[in-house]
């Protein structure tokens, strides 16, 4: 290993909490925190030895603009340490451990905290023109949440570019709801047998009747089958294939790792799991954003002097059953060595913890099975999308 390699100690998650439930009244900068503090415990590393705290969230309202800082500040770390906030939308968390690289690399940190926290339940309903007052007539609220994942080009929710991309990659409404049951399959599966319990750090809430600890995962459904799929309607288009049932959910969580170099985790006798090797991004029309992660995907593999058959996981992240159904096949990914343990169709999607979370489990997946390289993707709102490759230690 050179010294100059960029390696992940250890890392954790909360639970994911759905829509409105358990979560939904825990801040951004707490969800954020706990991961953080529990990422740094499992590694070894004191959150006030941390420099610099990379943190991705898209829902950067309010208080929220100093989102960085207000998580590494709540985890303990030091006044003089920094942080910052990273926005690559459904990217955030993935781009955050690229950008803590960057910062280690050209020598501003030598330790640092990359990862994301979201809580989709909180965001607010916003009025654009009460500041400036109004003379007359009704005035609508807009949703925050909804403005999250809504196409600012063609003004349309996120759904309308999985049904652009099913319409011109073939993708049919059969093949949606059959990814979308295997993705609940294997999520309860991997449920059923405990294997992602050690990804997660319980969160305590505190309610009226007490305290209550959370450490389930609230998204996954059990029972769900093609035929009850199939009932469903259209969520955004008229006979179109898309619906809730074969897209992914709105989700709150935190998720983190600790990153240094391959040098200073030997100076420091941290014992680190994984290598990040690679990262890379791609573009695509912002119409068909969900395909962009085929590209990346062929960008990196082809940087790196591989192929797909050189992969022994990949997480690619489940915005809808669309456009990851298409990217499986025209990337030549393997569908048994795609989401093993589902994706994020069943286990949902806090879209700026996901990258944290999608590398936790990677890496934990890559020891368990003992496999050498693991890859991480997603595709991003506005048509691009982050994909990047990491080795077991």
């Amino acid at each position: 290993m050179s010294k100059d390699r960029i390696v992940i100690v250890d890392g954790a998650r909360t639970p994911t909490g759905s829509f409105g439930g358990a979560l939904a009244a825990v801040p951004n900068h707490e969800l954020g925190a706990h991961a953080v503090k529990a990422a740094c415990a499992r590694a070894g590393v004191a959150v006030e030895d941390v420099d610099e705290f990379v943190i991705g969230c898209v829902g950067q309202v309010g208080g929220d603009a100093f989102i960085g800082r207000r998580v590494s500040l709540a985890a303990g770390a030091r006044p003089e340490s920094t942080a910052m906030a990273v926005n690559r939308l459904c990217g955030s968390g993935l781009q955050a451990i690229a950008t803590a690289a960057q910062e280690l690399l050209v020598g501003e940190a030598k330790v640092a905290v990359a990862g994301g926290t979201e809580n989709m339940s909180r965001q607010p309903f916003m009025d654009f023109d009460a500041r400036n007052g109004w003379k007359l007539g009704h005035h609508n609220l807009v949703d925050g949440t909804l403005s999250l994942v809504t196409d600012p080009w063609g003004n349309y929710p996120m759904g309308m570019t999985a049904e652009n991309v099913a319409e011109r990659y073939g993708i049919t409404r059969e093949m949606q709801d059959e990814f979308a049951v295997e993705s609940q399959r294997r999520a309860q599966v991997a449920i059923a047998e405990g294997t992602v319990k050690g990804e997660i750090e319980p969160i305590t809430i505190s309610e009226r009747k007490g305290d209550r600890v959370v450490d389930t995962d609230e998204h996954p459904r059990a029972g769900v089958t093609v035929e009850r799929l199939a009932k469903m309607r259209p969520a955004f288009k008229k006979d179109g294939s898309v619906t809730a049932g074969n897209s992914s959910g709105i989700n709150d969580a935190g998720s983190a790792v600790v990153v240094t170099t391959a040098a200073e985790a030997e100076r420091r006798g941290l014992k680190p799991r994984a290598e990040l090797v690679d990262f890379t991004k791609a573009g695509v029309d912002p119409e068909i954003m969900g395909y962009a992660p085929k590209v990346a995907i062929e960008k990196l593999l082809d940087r790196q002097g591989m192929s797909a058959a050189d992969i022994g996981w990949i997480e690619l992240n489940e915005a809808f059953a669309a456009q990851a159904v298409a990217v499986i096949r025209d990337a030549g990914l393997d569908p048994e060595k795609v989401n093993p343990l589902g994706g994020a169709i069943a286990w949902g999607h806090p879209i700026g913890a996901t990258g944290g979370i999608l590398t936790v489990r990677l890496i934990e997946a890559l020891h368990r099975n003992n496999l050498e390289h693991g890859l991480v993707s997603m595709c991003i709102g506005g048509g691009q999308a982050v994909a990047a490759l990491f080795r077991a230690l």
